[in-house]
């Protein structure tokens, strides 16, 4: 039998797979991760650390970490899941976001990010505070791995806002105290503009509670991106630090923070949004200097 032959691709077919090539040429270009070669591996209680940061920067960051370990630990020890017998928690520490940045191809707005089993983040010595994306992102990194909680977005993206917004006074995390030199905290100008909640309804500047935390019915994630931020965050620091509430705060990070739970736990959603707001104001007030007692200690006015 005589073996048929090979049949020659036609020129379209040609140029098809050529534009196929180059798309995936593309794509791996500005996705796929760099080779990164850590100068430091630093083992720490819990953590374990590669970093290509300096060795003072990267003994800094494993600090601060263990801090937020301790702080988070003697916040939610006592949840369900909460698994103090795990192995060291992983994390890439990055000299500088221009590293960061190269070896982490595609990240669009991300200044740093976890993705199990890494915390990953940058020093940014340029920033007065310089480890607080990595608090982030090990936030995180605790909820899934250690905790093993799964809350509605904008808990899970508030308690990492409420954790690495907090101050260190002396050398330790001090829960609901706010560094203003932290992200969302240096937006705050953009929410709730007046001291009418109303009109903040209507001019933006405020997204109804409801729309948070069942997220749908806001404005666009991608237009208001800081203002969703500066929501979850704020919602968070209210039911964390408001002596009605806080005892509750736990239990809604267990189950889930969804509409139902957080309405049999916290209350109606619009009675809420009057408390919160009055909460925001209070924070606004505090930051420009007219309540020292609320940003250094963290408790309410």
């Amino acid at each position: 039998m005589t073996p048929s032959k090979r049949r020659r691709l036609a020129p379209r077919e040609r140029r098809l797979l050529f534009l196929l090539f180059l798309l995936l040429a593309i794509a791996a270009w500005k996705f796929v991760p760099r080779p990164w070669h850590p100068a430091t591996t630093l083992e720490t209680q819990h953590y374990s650390v590669r970093s290509s940061a300096s060795r003072q920067q990267t003994d800094e960051t494993a600090r601060v970490v263990e801090q937020l370990y301790t702080a988070y630990s003697n916040r939610f020890g006592a949840l369900p899941k909460f698994n103090p017998a795990h192995s060291r928690l992983q994390m890439k520490l990055y000299k500088d976001r221009d590293e960061f940045r190269r070896i982490n191809p595609g990240l669009g707005w991300a200044e740093a990010f976890y993705r199990r089993p890494y915390c990953q983040a940058y020093y940014s010595s340029a920033e007065i505070n310089s480890y607080h994306w990595m608090l982030h992102e090990a936030t995180h990194q605790l909820n899934e791995e250690v905790a093993h909680v799964d809350p509605a977005k904008w808990l899970e993206e508030g308690l990492s806002e409420y954790f690495s917004t907090s101050r260190f006074i002396r050398d330790r995390l001090v829960l609901g105290t706010i560094d203003p030199n932290t992200y969302p905290v240096w937006w705050i100008d953009e929410l709730a503009t007046t001291p009418d909640l109303k009109a903040n309804l209507e001019n933006g500047s405020v997204i109804p509670l409801r729309a948070i935390v069942t997220g749908h019915g806001g404005p666009s994630m991608k237009k208001q991106f800081n203002l969703y931020y500066l929501h979850w965050w704020s919602l968070t620091h209210f039911v964390f630090q408001s002596e009605k509430h806080r005892e509750h705060a736990a239990d809604l990070l267990n189950q889930g923070a969804g509409l139902a739970t957080f309405e049999k736990l916290i209350g109606p959603i619009d009675q809420v949004q009057i408390e919160w707001h009055n909460h925001v104001r209070r924070i606004k007030s505090a930051l420009n200097g007219h309540d020292i007692k609320f940003t250094t200690t963290g408790e309410l006015p």
